[in-house]
């Protein structure tokens, strides 16, 4: 085995920091409802995101990314690890400094009509953050809304129509509308076209990356979908029941995978060239619970490439098998015939 160097969070230019970040459910049973188990939903995750970039998260259903994007936002309460803003613990927050925290941290959901009010109107419903942290004068309030709707692409007398009166992609645009009414620093992107038609989902992909440019915003991009996120990020980092399993550049993940979870997702990537010849990888299995999670590497029972120390030896580290490639794997290297000068020495560099 390689030795490389743990996997370091820290990053000069990170405008957010997660370190062994866990976020575990109780399951009650019994007549008294007692945590007999625990669904660990995130369990130890280290990342950063960098200032002005748009990191792709993937990872199929159930593996923990909604849960912390919801973590980033504090929509949820962490079961332990950290959380760095800006230089500043997050989950110490409370009060006021967690509201003003708030203000510099959005979402946008993945359905564009369940997380729109249906009782209130567009201008009300992008108002409404605006006045919940009292930001200016009515008057000013209702010339903000006017130019953000207009921002997003909604004609300004649509203001006063009701959620159910827009398509998808106009709820949508409301929802980014609302998200970027406080200008914050960061989004965090919730599989926000998911729900989308195909040609609906480009329109929003190419108003996020107007609005990156012109407000200077940083996202954190969650998806299933590597086809889309490829349009979008500038690093990708791939999730498995709760952690991270790889972590790279957008053009050099595309142009190979490293993990075999990795290679298995972009294998089954649509591409544009039916006739480019291709290999499909078919995992076998299911997905994991959670509760009960595997020994060893939690990836062995799905992995055409595991041997016994996959399925012995404690869960291998996040490491940089080559510079700015950081996997989760004992055998990556060797699957991939990497000498031991290929490995890299620091944590992933700033972008170009």
């Amino acid at each position: 085995m390689l030795s490389h160097p743990r996997f370091d969070a820290g990053d000069a230019l990170a405008i957010l920091t997660l370190r062994n970040l866990r976020k575990h459910f109780p399951v009650k049973k019994g007549v008294l409802s007692r945590s007999t188990e625990w669904v660990k939903a995130v369990d130890g995750v280290d990342l950063s995101v960098r200032q002005g970039e748009t990191l792709g998260l993937v990872g199929e259903s159930g593996c923990g990314k909604s849960t912390l994007g919801k973590l980033i936002t504090r929509l949820e309460d962490a079961s332990g690890g950290e959380i760095e803003f800006e230089g500043r613990d997050t989950l110490s927050l409370k009060g006021a400094a967690l509201r003003e925290l708030r203000r510099q941290i959005q979402t946008i959901f993945q359905d564009p009509y369940s997380s729109l009010n249906p009782r209130m109107t567009a201008f009300e419903i992008i108002e409404e953050p605006l006045r919940v942290h009292g930001v200016a004068s009515k008057a000013e309030r209702r010339t903000r809304v006017f130019e953000l709707l207009e921002t997003v692409g909604i004609r300004r007398e649509y203001g006063s129509r009701y959620p159910h009166e827009f398509s998808g992609g106009q709820r949508q645009r409301i929802g980014i509308a609302r998200a970027i009414a406080l200008n914050p620093k960061l989004i965090v992107c919730d599989e926000p076209v998911s729900a989308l038609d195909v040609s609906i989902q480009a329109q929003i992909i190419n108003l996020l990356e107007n609005l990156q440019k012109e407000f200077g915003l940083t996202y954190l991009f969650i998806s299933h979908d590597l086809s889309v996120v490829e349009h979008i990020s500038d690093r990708i980092a791939i999730m498995y029941l709760g952690q991270i399993v790889e972590l790279a550049e957008s053009a050099a993940f595309y142009a190979q995978a490293y993990h075999p979870y990795s290679e298995a997702l972009l294998s089954a990537s649509p591409i544009p060239d039916p006739t480019a010849p291709r290999q499909r990888i078919i995992l076998k299995g299911d997905l994991p619970s959670p509760i009960d999670i595997p020994s060893g590497c939690r990836f062995h029972m799905r992995c055409p490439y595991a041997v016994e120390k996959c399925r012995v030896d404690p869960m291998p580290p996040l490491e940089e098998i080559v510079p700015g490639r950081w996997v989760r794997c004992w055998r990556a290297a060797e699957i991939h015939g990497l000498s031991s000068g290929a490995a890299g020495t620091t944590a992933p560099a700033s972008r170009s």
